[in-house]
């Protein structure tokens, strides 16, 4: 299972905006969505939830509130665009899942 926050200033709005749009790059990628488990949240929940994540995906705008030590986190400035959200979470997304199978 991997565990995927998905964090913004409210933890309303964004963050379920972050979780549908991430939700649709796995499953366009060929995951299985039962593989994932995701959680959304304002900083301050997301910052705690995170630390029992595998990964962390916000905006630039936090970027000073993520953890260094957390998990890897993805910075993404179009929520809207899911092209974004792939290019720069795949990777990240790769690499935690070969981190695992070792």
């Amino acid at each position: 299972m991997i565990k995927i926050v998905c964090m913004c200033g409210a933890g309303e709005g964004s963050s379920l905006l972050f979780v549908m749009g991430v939700q649709r790059v796995i499953k366009r990628n060929g995951y299985n969505e039962s593989d994932f488990m995701y959680e959304q949240g304002d900083v301050q929940t997301g910052k705690a939830l995170a630390k029992f994540a595998d990964i962390l995906i916000t905006t630039p705008a936090f970027q000073d509130a993520i953890d260094p030590d957390g998990p890897p986190a993805v910075f993404v400035k179009n929520i809207f665009s899911e092209d974004e959200i792939e290019e720069k979470l795949m990777p990240v997304l790769k690499e935690v899942i070969a981190s695992k199978e070792k």
